[in-house]
Parts: C-alpha cells; sequence; structure tokens
C-alpha cells in the first residue's frame, strides 16, 4: 500500500512539474486567411503597383522583401532589398502589411513572441519603359548581390530566416 502510495505521488509530482510543457506547443507564426492558403497568393492578387511609374521602367530583377510577424501577429519591419525601383518597393511594402492581422503569432512556451525574420523573394519584370525594340534590362546578377542589403539601412552578413516561395510579378507591353 505504501509503495502505491509512493508511486501515486511521484507521478502526481512528475505530471504537475511537467504539464506546462505537454501543453504549451511550440510553433511558428502561421498564416490564416479565408481565400488565401499562402501569404504570397494575397501579396501576388493585391499588389498594384503606380501604371505611370511602371511606364518609366525597363528592367528584369529580382528583390526580396524581408518582414517579421509581431507577439501580436501584426507585420512589421518591411524591408526591400537595396536597388529595387521605388514603385515595386512602395507596392510591395504596402500589400505585405496587407497580410498583418492574418497571422497567428510564434509562440515559445506558450507564450507570443516576434518571429525570426520571413524572406520573400520576389522576380519581377517591368518592360512598360522599353523601347519598341529592347528588352528589359536584366539585372538579376546585381540582386543577387544585394540580397542580405535592405533599404531600411539593415545589412548583414548572414540572416537566418525563413524564405518564403518565390512570386513572379510581370507588368509587359502586349
Amino acid at each position: 500500500m505504501l509503495t502505491m502510495r509512493k508511486t501515486l505521488l511521484l507521478f502526481s509530482t512528475l505530471l504537475l512539474l511537467f504539464s506546462p510543457d505537454l501543453l504549451a506547443q511550440d510553433h511558428e507564426p502561421k498564416f490564416v486567411h479565408e481565400k488565401y492558403r499562402h501569404p504570397t497568393q494575397l501579396i501576388a492578387e493585391n499588389m498594384l503597383p503606380d501604371v505611370y511609374e511602371l511606364t518609366k521602367l525597363c528592367v528584369n530583377s529580382v528583390t526580396f522583401v524581408r518582414f517579421v510577424v509581431g507577439a501580436d501577429g501584426k507585420v512589421k519591419n518591411v524591408a526591400c532589398t537595396q536597388n529595387t525601383p521605388a514603385v515595386i518597393a512602395k507596392s510591395l511594402k504596402q500589400t505585405v502589411l496587407t497580410t498583418s492581422g492574418h497571422w497567428l503569432p510564434k509562440e515559445v512556451n506558450g507564450k507570443p513572441v516576434e518571429s525570426k525574420p520571413y524572406l520573400l523573394p520576389v522576380m519581377f519584370d517591368v518592360n512598360y519603359g522599353c523601347p519598341k525594340s529592347d528588352k528589359s534590362t536584366n539585372k538579376y546578377e546585381e540582386a543577387m548581390r544585394l540580397v542580405l542589403v535592405f533599404d531600411d539601412g539593415n545589412a548583414a552578413d548572414a540572416m537566418e530566416c525563413t524564405m518564403l516561395p518565390p512570386m513572379v510579378q510581370r507588368y509587359v507591353k502586349r
């Protein structure tokens, strides 16, 4: 009888000590939307750069958008890599911010915390501003060299981040 009590007491003590860890599951942020399964779908569909500004561009490149999901589920610290055309950067930043409120924050030990950065590659081809016979200027090589240099002044040698699937945006004359 005494051994059974000791076993029960030991089991109860262990259960009380470890139950918060068992109940609190750590998880990364989760994008939740009634229409879109992934944030890039929402961003791609709603990205509307200023058409007048696009008519001045003749470029084929890639930019990287960096952002974090705060402990409150809101998107913040949005930046594009340097040398992103201003019209593309402005539209991307505004559209990434529209995903705010559609994220469940990262949780550690059952408490919401800020996520590590997300990195979204966006390939774009804009030929509205090209002379009739020319193709857009290819700037992929330059863009790849600047993958960790952002327009908010933050540059890094390396970055621990979550890479999202790339988006492709084309703004071309027919």
